[in-house]
């Protein structure tokens, strides 16, 4: 089974399960919530009614749950007589009975005492027996031109107290809610005591109290047009999320497909809109691509790195080869002519320096391969303060110096750079011996110390401007061109071309850079770091 079938399948099951429990919430929860909210509805109507009529003392413009039923009574809080106010009519009574003339005392207490109204007696609040006094008191009156009979029939045997509760709303208002049945038919008769300066006024309100058996027959005749739609929308929303979870992740599976084809591994990132799971899975197959690019990079530029290693190693070792030759065979030719007697090489004191001279220069050469090879493989970065480590460089060629009348001088304070000292070190080695064994005799030496920037210049030398591209390369060299007149031969033969590589080769290594210029007067060498 697809993945697009099996969401169908969980969709379908979450849908019954949903529309279970919708059905169960219409039938078990809706009908009582209904009833709550329309008994809550209905004291708010009253404590709406209450306040709006204490502020006019009127019915109009005033919104009525029950407009026939409703009745207001104001009671005076000096006198005896009172108001009884409706939508359609409006009578004034003069109360003569003392039995409604004590109830209204009572009432009147317990409008400055409210704290007691607990001690309010179910009697005190018997509705029939309370009209029944005022119509009689109204047909005891002198200025009726009338006698009527009549009756009251209200049975209170018939009704049934279910509940009641006083709600006291603010100190100047009060809702006694109570709810009757008489066995078929439910009422909550709300009375609201409310006063003002003048005056309390007490309002009537009797409301049939809606049933949950009532609302449950509307309930079930709904329940199949609400189950038909409600299955109707999950299916089809479950539909359409599957699709719009389905189809990024084939998106996904394909673009991995494609990736894992890829020959040349030039990797295309994935598209990313939203920021959901599957979002967050297509970051991170993108940065699972660029690690494999960058480690598949990474191999290439060592595979190249090996490669130029090994043809700079074939070219180095073939050019040393050919350049130890020459010291090689002079050596053996004096050795052979000091040997054998021969002409002038009978005086060995003579030529034996010769021979150490060309020893040297091999041995020279020998330690240029091995440092080259060894140095720059185990880098140690530290701080190097230049200044100290050129005058150390310079230690060295004291004797040289002195045997050439050089003069150095120096501009600048210098820097502090984290570089592998013993690289740095041959790095200025290299240019210093550079310098001075093409200054002439007597010649000035210049260096300068600048910001990024340190600068070797041997003025009486130059460097022609054809030799000048290749004077990085090995055994590049340049004695009959760059020495003037009167230059040391001993000096002279010691170049084997190696020393300006080996400076630029090292430079690589500790993120520096030598340059070689010719300027007015001299050559410039230039060493910027960073």
């Amino acid at each position: 089974m697809n993945l697009s079938k099996k969401t169908l399948l969980y969709s379908s099951i979450l849908s019954v399960i949903i529309v279970s429990l919708i059905v169960g919430y219409f039938i078990l929860m809706l009908p009582s919530l209904y009833v709550s909210y329309m008994l809550d509805r209905n004291y708010e109507s009253v404590v709406r009614l209450q306040k709006s009529y204490m502020k006019v003392q009127s019915y109009e413009n005033l919104e009525l749950a029950n407009p026939s039923g409703t009745l207001t009574a104001e009671l005076p809080m000096r006198g005896n007589s009172i108001k009884l106010v409706n939508k359609f009519f409006k009578i004034t009574i003069d109360l003569k009975r003392q039995s409604l003339i004590k109830l209204l005392d009572k009432i009147r207490y317990y409008a400055r005492y409210p704290e007691d109204i607990k001690n309010l007696k179910e009697d005190d609040l018997n509705l029939p027996a309370i009209a029944e006094e005022l119509f009689q008191n109204s047909l005891q009156s002198e200025d009726a031109p009338l006698n009527f009979e009549y009756s009251f029939y209200f049975n209170k045997d018939l009704f049934q107290i279910i509940s009641s509760q006083f709600h006291v709303v603010s100190n100047q208002l009060m809702v006694y809610e109570s709810s009757i049945t008489d066995g078929k038919n439910y009422y909550t008769i709300y009375i609201a005591l409310g006063v003002t300066e003048d005056a309390i006024i007490l309002t009537f309100l009797p409301l049939m109290t809606p049933r949950i058996e009532e609302i449950r027959p509307v309930v079930y005749q709904s329940l199949p047009m609400i189950v038909a739609v409600a299955l109707l929308l999950v299916l089809l929303s479950s539909q359409l999320f599957s699709r719009l979870i389905i189809l990024p992740i084939i998106k996904l599976a394909n673009h991995a497909q494609y990736m894992t084809e890829a020959k040349n591994l030039k990797l295309e990132p994935i598209p990313i809109s939203g920021h959901d799971e599957i979002s967050s899975l297509g970051e991170s197959l993108n940065r699972l691509y660029e690690k494999v690019q960058e480690s598949y990079q990474e191999l290439e530029a060592k595979n190249q790195t090996l490669t130029e290693e090994n043809k700079r190693q074939e070219v180095f070792l073939r050019a040393s080869s050919h350049q130890l030759k020459t010291p090689i065979t002079a050596a053996l030719l004096l050795v052979q002519g000091m040997i054998g007697e021969v002409g002038k090489y009978k005086e060995v004191k003579v030529y034996l320096p010769q021979v150490k001279e060309q020893l040297l220069s091999m041995q020279k050469i020998v330690d240029d391969i091995l440092y080259l090879n060894h140095c720059s493989r185990n880098l140690q970065f530290e701080a190097v303060f230049l200044p100290e480590l050129l005058k150390e460089c310079l230690s060295s060629y004291r004797v040289v110096l002195e045997e050439k009348g050089l003069v150095i001088s120096t501009e600048g304070q210098g820097s502090t750079l984290e570089s592998d000292q013993e690289l740095l070190k041959i790095i200025l080695d290299n240019l210093l011996s550079n310098a001075i064994t093409y200054t002439p005799e007597g010649g000035h030496i210049k260096i300068s110390f600048e910001e990024h920037r340190l600068c070797i210049t041997n003025y009486g030398a130059t460097i022609e401007e054809e030799l000048l591209p290749h004077v990085f390369e090995p055994f590049v060299t340049g004695e009959n061109t760059m020495l003037k007149a009167g230059s040391s031969p001993a000096l002279k033969s010691k170049s084997h071309g190696l020393g300006l590589y080996v400076a630029s080769y090292y430079a690589k290594f500790i993120r520096c850079q030598v340059k070689l210029y010719n300027i007015a007067g001299g050559v410039m060498a230039e060493l910027q770091h960073p």
